[in-house]
C-alpha cells in the first residue's frame, strides 16, 4: 500500500502525540517566568514581574502575548502554553508536508525528514515544555519555505510574506533579527535583476526592521532600556563560554546522531551540486552554530537552542539526499532497515542524559506547590526572595526579588568581577542588595541549602547569619529562611508586646515546623529545647502572657543581655506553636 501525505500526516501526528505523552508533564521554570508577565498584563500591570520600576527579563515577547490571549479567554496559563507549543509544532510537521506534496521530490525523502524530525526528543519535549522554541522554528519553518520558492522556483512573488515571518520571528526572540541579516545578505547576494534586488532589498530590509524598531521603541519607552534583562544575565563572550557552548554544540550532534548525522551528509551533497539553497542552509546553520557556542549554549534539557539546527538539517535531507546514490526507497529491506533504525534511534535518544532530564526534572511543581502555600499562609505584602524565579513567583504572586537578576534591575547593571566564568544563567548575585532589601522569606532553589554565588556570598554575611532563621518542614521537604524582623512573617513588636511567630524557635533535633490549615506551626517535641534570641530591645523584663496552643505545657527560661532577649521552651508534653506572645513588665 502506497502512503499518502495525508495519510503520513496523521501517522506522524499519532507518534508526536506519543513523545509528548512520554514527556508530560515536563514544563520548565524560565516558562513560568514568562507566565507571570503573561499573568500580570492580563491583570492590567504591563509586561511586568514585579511592582515597581519595569525590567524586560523575558526575551519571547510574541509568546507571551499569544498566551496572554488564551489566558484572556479563561485558559489556565499552563495549559494555554502546551496548547500553543503544540499547535506550533504540528504547524511545522503540516507545513513541510503541505509544501513538498506536489514538489518534484521523493515523497519518501521528506517522510524520512519529518519522521527523525518528529521523534527526536528536543522537538516534543518543548512542544509541551513551555518556552518559545515550537513558535520560533515554526516562523523559521515558513520562512525556510518562503526562500526555497524564491532560490530553486523563482517565485518573487512571495518575498512580502517572508518579510513578514521574519518580523515575526524577531518579536519572538532577540536574536530572529539574525536571520533577516543572512536571508537579506543571501538574496541579495543571488540575485541578478534590478527589480528584484529593489524588490528583496525594500521588503527585507524595511519590514522586518519596522518590526525589530517597534519593540525597540517599546522597550526604551517601558522599560527605558535599550536590549533586554536577560542579555546583561546570560551573555557575556568569554573563553569559559566559548568552550561551553562548543561543547554543547558536540552533545548536540551526537545526541541527535541520526538526523544530525544524514542531514550533515545531505548538505554536503547539496553543496557538491552547488545548490543555492544548500549555501543558504549553510549560512544558517555555521551562523546559528557560532552563536550559540559565543553565548555559552544553554541549561535547559533535550537541547532546545540545536532544534534550529535541527529543522535547517530536515530541510537538507528533503532536498540533499535524492544526491546519495546509496540509498533506495525502492527496495524494501532499505525501507524496512530505515524504520528499525528509526525505533533503535527513539530507544537510543531515550536513553541520553539530557533528555532523561525532561522525564526526571519535576522540581518546578513542587515549586508552585510551595508558592500556592505560601500565598495561602502570609499577607499579599510578603516580599520572598528567590534563586528559581519562576515557579515560586508565579503560583504565589507575591512581590518577590529575584536573587540571580533576571528580572532584577540592580542585580544585572552591578555584575561580580568573575562574570563570564562560571554557570551559565546562574552567576550574577550581590547578597547586601538582597540584605537591604530586607526580605521576609528567603528561599533557595524550591526550599534548599544556599546555593550558587548569592548562597555562597549570603553564607558569609553577617545580617543573613543574624537576623535569618532556617525552617525546616515536615520530612524536610522544604527549607526556608525567614526573617525573624520581617514585616510580614517576622517578630511584632508593639512596645509593649511581643508576638513571636512558633516557627522562628530552633532546636538542636526534631526541630520542623508544619503547613497546616493556612498557618506555619512549629512542632515541639517534649524534653527538647527550642531558643530563639531577639535583638536591640530594652532592659526591661518580659513575661509570657499568652499562646496559641490551649494545651501547651512547657517550662520557660527568659532572659535579657546588653539589649538581646533570649527566650528557651522546654515542652513538658508534644505540643504545636503557633504564635507566642510576651509582654514587657513594669
Amino acid at each position: 500500500m502506497k502512503l499518502g501525505y495525508l495519510s503520513f500526516f496523521f501517522i506522524i501526528v499519532i507518534l508526536f502525540s506519543l513523545g509528548c505523552f512520554y514527556y508530560y508533564p515536563f514544563f520548565s521554570d524560565d516558562s513560568l517566568i514568562s507566565l507571570r508577565y503573561a499573568q500580570r498584563f492580563i491583570e492590567g500591570k504591563g509586561l511586568t514581574w514585579n511592582d515597581g520600576h519595569p525590567v524586560e527579563g523575558y526575551s519571547n515577547l510574541l509568546w507571551v502575548l499569544a498566551i496572554s490571549v488564551l489566558g484572556k479567554l479563561g485558559i489556565n496559563l499552563i495549559l494555554a502554553a502546551r496548547i500553543v507549543g503544540i499547535l506550533c509544532s504540528l504547524g511545522i510537521l503540516g507545513s513541510i508536508l503541505y509544501y513538498f506534496r506536489n514538489k518534484n521530490i521523493q515523497k519518501e525523502y521528506v517522510f524520512l525528514a519529518v519522521a527523525l524530525l518528529a521523534t527526536t526528543p528536543c522537538f516534543v519535549v518543548w512542544a509541551i515544555g513551555g518556552l518559545e522554541q515550537p513558535l520560533y522554528v515554526f516562523l523559521l519553518t515558513l520562512i525556510l519555505i518562503e526562500v526555497s520558492k524564491i532560490v530553486n522556483y523563482h517565485n518573487f512573488k512571495t518575498v512580502y510574506l517572508l518579510s513578514f515571518w521574519l518580523g515575526l520571528l524577531t518579536l519572538t526572540r532577540p536574536d530572529g533579527f539574525l536571520f533577516t541579516i543572512l536571508t537579506l545578505g543571501f538574496l541579495l547576494a543571488i540575485c541578478r535583476k534590478k527589480d528584484q534586488f529593489i524588490k528583496i532589498g525594500f521588503a527585507i530590509a524595511i519590514i522586518p526592521s519596522l518590526f525589530l524598531l517597534g519593540q525597540l521603541a517599546f522597550r526604551y519607552n517601558f522599560y527605558r532600556e535599550l536590549v533586554p534583562n536577560t542579555a546583561l544575565v546570560k551573555v557575556k563572550v568569554t573563553i569559559h563560554h566559548i568552550l561551553r557552548g562548543g561543547f554543547y554544540n558536540f552533545k548536540a550532534f551526537f545526541s541527535t546522531f541520526l538526523l544530525s548525522g544524514l542531514g550533515l551528509i545531505s548538505l554536503y551533497y547539496l553543496l557538491r551540486r552547488k545548490n543555492p539553497f544548500g549555501y543558504y542552509l549553510l549560512l544558517l546553520t555555521v551562523t546559528w552554530i557560532s552563536y550559540v557556542t559565543s553565548i555559552g549554549g544553554d541549561i535547559f534539557p533535550a537541547f532546545r537552542h540545536y532544534y534550529v539546527v535541527l529543522i535547517l538539517f530536515v530541510f537538507a535531507i528533503i532536498f540533499g539526499l535524492q544526491y546519495f546514490k546509496k540509498i533506495s526507497f525502492i527496495s524494501k529491506k532499505v525501507t524496512w532497515g530505515l524504520v528499525f533504525l528509526l525505533i533503535i534511534n527513539v530507544f537510543i535518544q531515550s536513553l541520553i542524559n539530557d533528555n532523561v532530564r525532561a522525564v526526571d526534572e519535576r522540581w518546578e511543581f513542587r515549586g508552585m506547590e510551595l508558592g500556592k502555600i505560601l500565598k495561602k499562609t502570609f499577607s499579599n505584602q510578603t516580599l520572598v526572595a528567590v534563586t528559581a524565579a519562576g515557579c515560586i513567583p508565579y503560583s504565589s504572586e507575591l512581590p518577590t526579588i529575584d536573587m540571580l537578576g533576571l528580572n532584577d534591575y540592580y542585580i544585572p547593571r552591578h555584575p561580580p568581577k568573575n562574570f563570564g566564568r562560571g554557570s551559565l544563567a546562574h552567576e550574577l548575585g550581590d547578597a547586601n542588595y538582597v540584605m537591604n532589601r530586607n526580605p521576609d522569606i528567603i528561599i533557595f532553589n524550591i526550599g534548599s541549602e544556599p546555593r550558587f554565588n548569592i548562597g555562597d556570598q549570603l553564607k558569609s554575611n553577617k545580617i543573613f547569619n543574624r537576623n535569618y532563621i532556617k525552617v525546616k518542614t515536615k520530612d524536610e521537604e522544604y527549607q526556608l529562611f525567614f526573617n525573624k524582623y520581617g514585616k510580614n512573617t517576622g517578630i511584632k513588636n508593639t512596645g509593649s508586646q511581643l508576638i513571636i511567630p512558633g516557627y522562628l524557635f530552633q532546636a538542636l533535633s526534631d526541630d520542623v515546623s508544619v503547613f497546616s490549615d493556612n498557618k506555619l506551626i512549629k512542632i515541639m517535641n517534649r524534653g527538647n529545647v527550642y531558643t530563639l534570641s531577639i535583638d536591640h530591645l530594652s532592659s526591661e523584663d518580659w513575661k509570657i502572657v499568652g499562646s496559641d496552643e490551649e494545651n501547651a505545657k512547657f517550662n520557660a527560661d527568659i532572659r535579657i543581655k546588653n539589649g538581646q532577649l533570649t527566650i528557651k521552651i522546654t515542652p513538658e508534653n508534644n505540643m504545636f506553636l503557633e504564635s507566642l506572645v510576651l509582654e514587657r513588665e513594669y
